[in-house]
Order: C-alpha cells, then structure tokens, then sequence
C-alpha cells in the first residue's frame, strides 16, 4: 500500500511540476509582453518570438518589422494571462490588454510548445486577417487568358473605360505606366525606390485611389507609376488582394474568387505548398538540377506576373554555376521587368521540384547572365516560378495558412514550350499552339508573336498535343531542316517555311 500512495504521490509531484513550469513559461512571456508595451520598444520581445512568427500576411523577417511600427503607435500599457489551452500543435493563451488600466476585450496569443509567439490576432487584424470567423465569398471576377497569364478588368477611380491589367503575385503593389497615369489624371503623392528584376528604380506613388475588379471595389489604394510594364498591358495587379483574402484562381473557369480569412476549407483535393513572405512576396522552396552539377537548393517567388516556366536570378546562377556545369543553351534572350533589360540563356533542366509537388524532368529554365545592375543586384531570393507552369494547376493562396494549395487542371499535361528554328512555341490552356517569342533575328516577316499554328511539317497540333513522339522528332530534326507551319485552319497548303 504504501508503494502505491508513493507512486501516486510522485504522480501527482510530476503533474504540478508540469503546470508550474508551463505557467512560469507563460509568465515570462507575459512580463516580456508588458516590458515591451511599456517601453514601446520590440526588441525586449526578440527572444520570445518563434522563428514562424506572422503578422497578418507578412513571415519573419518583415513581420518584427511590422511588429515595431505596431508597438510604437498600439493603444496598450500591460497585459494579463487570463487563461490558456492546447490548440492542436500550439498553445492559446487569452490574455487581457490593459490602456490606462482600463481592460479591453480579450486577446488570442498563439505560441508554440517553448512559449514562444507565433501570432497574435489583435496585430493581424490591423493588417486585416481574423482566423476564426466564418469565411465568406467575397467577389467571383472574371479574367482572360493569354498565353496563362491572368488578365484583368480594371477600373481606377470611377473612370467609365476599364484598364487591362496584369494580375501579377511578384509584385507587392499595383502599377501602371506614368504615361496611363497622365491620361487619366492621377497625380503622384510621393517618392520611394523599388526593386525590379535585375536592379533598382526611383518611382512615384499615387495613393488614396479606388479600384473596382467586376462589382468588387477595393478602396484607398496605392499605385506605383514605371515607364513601361509588362507584356501589352495598362498595368499590375499586384499581390495586395491575396494579402487581404484568401485567392482562388479558377483556369477552366477564368475565375478569381475572394474570400474572408477563417474557417475556409479547399473545394478540391489537391497539394498544399508551404510559402512565406519574408518582403512581401510569397516565396516557395524548390531544388533544381542542372546539367552535371550537384542539386542547387534555393528560394523562389510565385510569379503569375512572368511569362516563363522558371527563371533564376543572377546570384544564385553565379553561386551554383549554373551556366558552366553542362548547361545546354538553347537560345540567349532578356528579360525585361519595369523598363530594365537584363540578358539570359533559355535551355532545359533535368529536373526541378517544390515542396510536395511532383518533380518536373527536363524541364525549361531561363538563367540570368551578368550585366549592369543584374552583376550586384541581390533581390534576397533565388528566382521565381512563372505562369507557364503555375497555369496548369487552379490553385488557391491562403496567407493565413502560410500554403498555396495546387489542384491539377486540364492543361497539366500538356508539352512544355519548346524551340524550332528563331521561335518558342507553347499550346495554351485550350490546347491551341501558337508562337510564344521570337528568340532569334526573324527568319520571316510574316511569322509574328501569337500566330496560330495549325500544323507543323504536316502534323496537326491536336496530334502534338496529345501525342509526346511527333514532337520529339521535330524536335530531333538536324539544324537547318526546313519546318513547314501551317497558319489556317482550313487550308492546309497556306504555310510558312523557316529552319530549324
């Protein structure tokens, strides 16, 4: 009998021990929480942050700057532990915020089994993020499609013609050109400077403008004004609504839907990647293999906005040799991002792969070459994912989750863009070909970016398409065979001839 009151004695030591470490653990907190609010100072709360701390959107390290503008300016004096919880893989302390000893509504402080904080809803909601409401649709708005990329209609402070815009998650604001700006009156408020790819810029910013997408109206809005943006466009759509809501792009439906942060859960079975967003750009781990060098692991923006499959950026080519380990060049082009021009090779890599994802073999990837600013420029993150494979998933970026979640759509197995003669060909999400670029001087006037191809060398695109060895001989023809392209849907005789 008494080894049994001794075991349960000693039981019952252990269980107090628990608690009374858990709630010193949670105390330190709470002392370092009121230093910090005292003293209006965040650096006294450095060491009790988890390496996954957010605000809102916005990862580690851009969040503990956020968290420092936030606690200058809070409304809060001291905080109480009013009680805690396990919540699934993190503890939930309630905790109450004090100003002027008058107590306000109860706090949620999410930290993680050392106590350290991983979140707190009252800094999300400045930033518009409420993890536990209802989430509700707020905006279905329809786009185009143009060789994947997202095209939407936009109107900018009540004007009656709608702008067509580039929805682009590798830029953190909107944009149009100054010359846009001019023709609809939209003054610049002040000056900042902006990254681009391959360097730098000085830009203007108007701010305070409305922007309606459909019957969806966002208000209050910045926009950046650059000499030239991408592609054909009036302007970019940056990442500013994935940041504010929960962003679901339909490509079978030309769709994207809106919804509020909460109990959101995925229509459809499919990956979740996890990202975070260090600058304000959503960034995915990927491993790429090149040539006969080892695996080259690094960082990469989810870019709607870039009209390419893959592209790494000049640090990380430099670092991993990427252009001298048996890296096969199939044409040297540029790239152009907000009027800067930085020159690249285009070829194949054996392999990439993101977290989760299946691994994607000899597949397409641009390397930027050094020149100008490009050579010293380091934009903190190792390239980017373009629409040219972003398109063959609907995919939904939830920042309260920290994960863009990948359904495979009908265009997934489609062939990946490849190179006959000066041209870059690539079939659309309808499964229709069409030159993409010119990647070399023109061989023939006639041929122009978006031309229609019906048929190469007498087979029909719905067989290239559909069919993975016609391809590959065309693509195995010897340099200089002539290649028939067949640009009318009716007449198969109707062709231009250029060499391969």
């Amino acid at each position: 009998m008494k080894r049994i009151y001794r075991a349960s004695f000693c039981l019952l030591f252990c269980l107090l021990s628990i608690g009374t470490l858990a709630q010193s653990k949670a105390d330190v907190l709470i002392k370092q929480l009121n230093l910090m609010f005292k003293h209006k100072n965040a650096d006294t709360l450095e060491s009790s942050l988890s390496v996954d701390f957010s605000i809102a959107a916005y990862t580690m390290p851009y969040a503990q700057k956020l968290l420092k503008i936030i606690v200058e300016r809070y409304p809060c004096d001291s905080v109480q532990l009013q009680s805690e919880s396990k919540q699934d893989k993190l503890i939930r302390l309630n905790v109450i915020p004090y100003n002027k000893g008058k107590a306000d509504k109860a706090q949620v402080y999410m930290v993680d089994e050392q106590y350290k904080l991983c979140y707190a809803t009252a800094f999300d909601a400045l930033y518009g993020m409420n993890r536990y409401q209802v989430s509700k649709l707020r905006a279905k708005i329809p786009f185009e499609l143009e060789n994947g990329s997202i095209i939407l209609s936009v109107k900018l402070n009540n004007q009656a013609k709608p702008l067509k815009m580039l929805f682009d998650t590798g830029a953190d604001g909107m944009a149009i050109t100054k010359a846009k700006a001019d023709s609809l009156g939209i003054k610049g408020n002040r000056s900042q400077n902006a990254s681009v790819v391959g360097g730098n810029l000085q830009i203007t910013v108007s701010e305070g403008n409305t922007v309606a997408l459909d019957t969806f109206v966002l208000k209050n809005q910045s926009i950046a004004f650059f000499p030239e943006v991408k592609g054909n466009y009036d302007g970019i759509m940056g990442n500013a609504m994935a940041k504010r809501y929960i962003t679901h792009v339909d490509f079978d439906k030309k769709e994207l839907s809106l919804y509020d942060f909460g109990d959101y859960q995925y229509p459809d079975k499919g990956i979740s990647v996890p990202i975070t967003a260090p600058n304000g750009l959503f960034i995915i781990a990927g491993v790429l293999g090149v040539g006969n060098g080892p695996l080259a692991e690094g960082n990469f923006v989810f870019d709607t906005g870039a009209s390419y499959n893959l592209i790494c950026f000049r640090p990380f080519v430099k670092q991993h040799k990427l252009l001298i380990n048996g890296f096969k060049s199939e044409y040297f082009g540029s790239t152009t991002s907000m009027g800067i021009t930085t020159p690249t090779y285009s070829g194949r890599a054996a392999s990439f792969a993101f977290k989760n994802m299946p691994k994607l073999l000899n597949y397409p990837v641009t390397l930027m070459a050094g020149s100008g600013q490009s050579e010293n420029w380091n934009p903190g993150f190792d390239g980017s994912i373009g629409i040219r494979i972003i398109s063959r998933y609907n995919f939904t970026i939830n920042m309260q989750a920290k994960e863009i979640h990948f359904v495979p759509n009908s265009s997934l197995n489609h062939p990946y863009d490849f190179v006959l003669g000066n041209y870059l060909f690539g079939f659309d999400h309808d499964g229709h070909l069409s030159v993409l670029a010119t990647v070399k001087p023109a061989q023939n006037a006639n041929l122009k970016v978006n031309q229609r191809i019906y048929a190469i060398n007498g087979v029909s695109a719905g067989v290239l398409l559909n069919n993975a060895k016609p391809l590959e001989a065309l693509l195995a023809l010897q340099a200089g065979s002539p290649i028939s392209l067949n640009i009318n849907a009716t007449d198969p005789k109707q062709v231009i001839v250029v060499n391969k």
